[in-house]
């Protein structure tokens, strides 16, 4: 994370395992954008959100949320950030990943919580596939509307459990589909969760009427998360391009297939 707050750079840097990839960039036709609101008057904090190429048609997008707040904080997020991406290097997929990174925490960290997405998207068949450690699930949105995409078990925390890991799934993206990975940060801001997912429906479907601008920068506006919240907001967004073949069409709208 940068001083600012922001993830990643706006130039493509080499990292072991992929290349990290900006703040906002296209990928084999998929538009990515990320963005870091640090609570309140901070700098930093512990919220991350990046994306890095794992090989030339797969893109992986990393977010998480270290429990608490302060200097050491931002430390540990630096760390745990890091431990995804060294980890995704060696060819693992995400539920193993975020596994090898709750291993980790427990020998390194003992009583660091952390919450976390960590996905693989294909770039040729449209395939989400992901593992989530007690992370808000990410939201779909396209012409069938928007839908969360929720698992029936809910995977604890990293750090919880030094043996757990989390479930794999795999969702199958519809063509022209904005796709929203965020921290609690955005929608807990009212301290209503529920409310804050309402919001944030109603937030990606002008994302999607203003497609020239980075998604998360809309969100971030939309969802007033600027300058005033009490706990780190992170967004990442990805938008898959038209013409997707692995899309069903249901009355003439594309419907994504989740298992």
């Amino acid at each position: 994370m940068s001083a600012d707050g922001n993830c990643g750079s706006i130039a493509v840097d080499a990292v072991e395992g992929g290349e990290l990839l900006g703040t906002r960039t296209t990928f084999n036709g998929f538009k990515l954008s990320t963005r870091i609101v640090p609570a309140g008057d901070a700098v930093r904090g512990g919220d991350w959100c990046e994306t890095f190429a794992v090989s030339d048609t797969v893109v992986a997008l990393s977010i998480g949320d270290v429990c608490g707040h302060g200097p050491g904080v931002h430390a540990s997020m630096l760390r745990t950030r890091r431990s995804v991406r060294d980890a995704a290097s060696r060819g693992l997929d995400p539920a193993q990943t975020l596994a090898a990174v709750n291993a980790a925490l427990a020998l390194e960290e003992p009583g660091l919580y952390v919450s976390a997405l960590f996905a693989l998207l294909d770039t040729t068949s449209y395939a989400f596939t992901y593992a989530n450690a007690g992370h808000p699930p990410p939201l779909m949105a396209g012409s069938f509307g928007q839908r969360f995409i929720e698992s029936a078990e809910a995977d604890l925390l990293l750090g919880a459990d030094p043996a757990a890991t989390p479930s794999l799934h795999t969702a199958h993206l519809p063509a022209d589909t904005l796709l929203v990975m965020y921290t609690d940060g955005v929608t807990d801001r009212e301290r209503d969760g529920a409310l804050g997912q309402r919001q944030l429906r109603k937030a990606t479907v002008l994302a999607r009427k203003f497609r020239r601008v980075a998604a998360s920068l809309i969100l971030e506006r939309e969802m007033a998360l600027t300058g005033s919240g009490h706990d780190d907001a992170a967004i990442l967004t990805a938008w898959t391009p038209p013409l997707n073949m692995f899309s069903r069409s249901v009355d003439g709208r594309s419907q994504p297939i989740v298992s």
